[in-house]
């Protein structure tokens, strides 16, 4: 993928720098022609004024000396060519004779003066002529010559000169500019060529940090990047992230399925006991059955949630949600004869409610009061009171067990962690306390109990009160 597009950044570059040079070089051309045009026509303007001053009217006639200043004029065939023409006369039928040269320069022997027309005093006419195979830059000028008496005759002067002294100097010139233009090219290509390799590096490393995560050897990637790929680089992590927090999750939710599963199974366990009533032995199967569905039917939710989603809910009544588990507990753990109780700070009953999902308040609330009762030596105790703010609730579980060692402390929230391994469980129970209060931006806090002495697992979660 990278190497097709550096080759279409290369060959789109290679096009524009072949426009521009060969742009810029047609400009420079035009613009040297322009200027060697403008030399030759100030050049040929200078020698008709040297013939001007060399002329002199004798006997009513222009007259110019056989030798002038300049050599070439001298010269024959020298490339340099002179004559003045007169088209003063008549025809037979009247109008004007065609301009007849009433003197040429020596150079000029044999070269045609007769496609020149006779031009206006002060008018000058500037152009390229082809004479037998040859150019030629031609000036001429209209002029008004006063002679003896202040008879008034008028003259064209016509000045010509091959023009191969001129394109030697824009042969010359084009052959400098295109080899400068080249070779600038040719530096500009590998200048760009080398930017180019050095600005598609950071594609290349992501191109192998994603390597790398496909192989399994990375779990993000690493590296500096410039600015403008840093938010793809940092939308790629998060996506590898969510990706691989999601299967963690899938993960997981079998452990987790089991772990809450194992409460009414005990409960159905117990209702077989022989000193279990009769009578009442549906209605605990119907309750448990029913429980066990939701459990079932949370955990898929979960399974499918986003960590990271903001998670919104009705307002729930702690204290009913407590005290229905306190009921299945004491059933499950009723040969310990556990004592739990419901203490309430500035709180009235039932006015502590919890913003969230039932499922998760449940699941949170059961695996802490089962821990309690499972760690616990005859008593239990669940304090609900505000936190420092009246949208946060603060609820502590306490038992007067043997408590977490403090060698252990909070890496007792983390999954397969266990205080006690000569009891039943996986480890998992307060790694999902801990998902799940974090998924509500709350804390889950571990420490010992002062009044009981046992555990005190104390979690902070988005809370309402009606006082």
């Amino acid at each position: 993928m990278f190497t097709s597009l550096r080759g279409r950044l290369f060959s789109s570059t290679l096009i524009i720098l072949v426009l521009f040079l060969g742009g810029t070089g047609w400009g420079l051309h035009q613009a040297f022609t322009h200027s060697v045009k403008q030399g030759a026509q100030e050049q040929l303007q200078l020698h008709l004024y040297g013939l001007l001053a060399a002329g002199n009217e004798i006997d009513n006639s222009l007259y110019l000396p056989e030798v002038l200043q300049e050599p070439r004029f001298n010269t024959l065939s020298s490339g340099l060519y002179g004559a003045v023409l007169n088209g003063q006369d008549v025809d037979e039928k009247g109008g004007p004779k065609k301009p007849l040269p009433v003197w040429i320069s020596e150079s000029s022997l044999g070269v045609d003066f007769s496609s020149v027309k006779m031009l206006l005093p002060g008018a000058a006419q500037f152009d390229t002529v082809f004479d037998d195979d040859l150019t030629f830059y031609q000036l001429a000028l209209g002029i008004v010559w006063e002679g003896v008496g202040g008879v008034e005759r008028t003259y064209t002067f016509v000045v010509r000169e091959n023009v191969e002294r001129y394109q030697a100097q824009l042969t010359s010139f084009l052959d400098v500019l295109w080899k400068w233009l080249l070779g600038l090219g040719l530096i500009l290509l590998v200048t760009q060529w080398l930017v180019m390799q050095w600005g598609l590096s950071p594609l290349r490393l992501l191109a192998q940090q994603v390597a790398l995560i496909e192989k399994g050897e990375s779990q993000r990637l690493e590296g500096r990047f410039p600015l403008e790929i840093s938010p793809v680089v940092n939308n790629l992590n998060q996506l590898v992230t969510h990706e691989h927090r999601q299967r963690e999750r899938y993960k997981n939710t079998l452990g987790d399925l089991a772990h809450s599963l194992k409460t009414p199974l005990a409960v159905l366990r117990g209702a077989t006991d022989s000193a279990q009533p009769v009578d009442a032995l549906p209605e605990v199967v119907e309750s448990q059955v029913k429980r066990m569905d939701q459990i079932v039917d949370y955990q898929l939710k979960r399974a499918v949630a986003s960590s990271g989603a903001v998670k919104i809910g009705k307002a729930i009544v702690i204290d009913i949600i407590c005290e229905k588990l306190l009921t299945t507990l004491d059933k499950v753990y009723r040969d310990k004869k556990v004592h739990a109780s419901i203490e309430r700070e500035g709180l009235k009953v039932e006015s502590l409610k919890f913003i969230g999902d039932e499922g998760d308040l449940l699941e949170v609330m059961g695996n802490l009061l089962d821990n309690a009762y499972k760690h616990c030596v005859r008593e239990v105790k669940v304090t609900l009171r505000l936190g420092e703010t009246q949208q946060q609730g603060v609820l502590l579980f306490e038992d007067d067990g043997v408590g977490i060692p403090e060698d252990v402390g909070e890496r007792v929230l983390n999954r397969g962690v266990r205080v006690d391994t000569a009891m039943q469980g996986q480890g998992i129970g307060l790694a999902v306390v801990q998902d799940i209060v974090a998924g509500y931006h709350g804390k889950v806090s571990v420490g010992r109990s002062k009044v009981l002495g046992g555990a005190s697992i104390c979690i902070e979660i988005p809370c309402v009160t009606d006082e």
